[in-house]
């Protein structure tokens, strides 16, 4: 039993370090942003393309990118993690006391996700473009995708976040983004 275990253990220590690893090391597309790109990258986009028009949405795109590529790599480690927890629960040789624990992560990781989901779509709903939240036990940072943001958009960004998380005004960050 304890032997089981353990190849578990070790085969989700392996995987989670992969994954860490692939996400790291260059599987994944780099955002660049306009104020990376210097003149000589501006020259090569503009002259390997015939109208000019096309260089604006392409870096627009990449830029966008961001939230989509966070968004995609949250969803597949929450996955990945969810997965995990409910094996641990399924699995007839783990104790009470480990399948107990399990659940709670499993019901915390959705109420996670949830209020991420619904702040996300709150600050969406407020007209900004697009939006990323990330939680940690101490303080809230979101990221906002905005031109500027107004005295009153920040007080209409915090009223959702403290709402719906509970966070107080002073552990909440906003980053404006393009």
């Amino acid at each position: 039993m304890i032997r089981k275990r353990t190849i578990l253990i070790f085969v989700f220590a392996f995987i989670l370090v992969m994954s860490v690893y692939m996400m790291f090391l260059g599987n994944f597309p780099k955002v660049v942003y306009e104020k990376e790109l210097d003149s000589d990258d501006l020259e090569k986009v503009s002259t390997s393309t015939s109208n000019d028009d096309q260089i604006v949405p392409a870096v627009k795109n990449l830029e966008s990118d961001f939230f989509i590529e966070y968004k995609l790599e949250r969803d597949r480690l929450r996955g990945q993690e969810a997965d995990y927890l409910k094996e641990l629960i399924n699995n007839p040789n783990a104790s009470a006391e480990s399948k107990e624990k399990a659940q709670q992560e499993l019901i915390a990781l959705s109420q996670k996700v949830e209020k991420e989901m619904i702040v996300e779509n709150l600050i969406k709903a407020k007209g900004f473009e697009d939006a990323v939240i990330f939680f940690s036990d101490e303080y809230v940072n979101i990221v906002i995708k905005t031109d500027g943001l107004l005295q009153k958009d920040i007080a209409q960004i915090t009223d959702i976040v403290t709402k719906t998380t509970g966070f107080p005004i002073d552990k909440i960050t906003i980053i404006e983004r393009k």
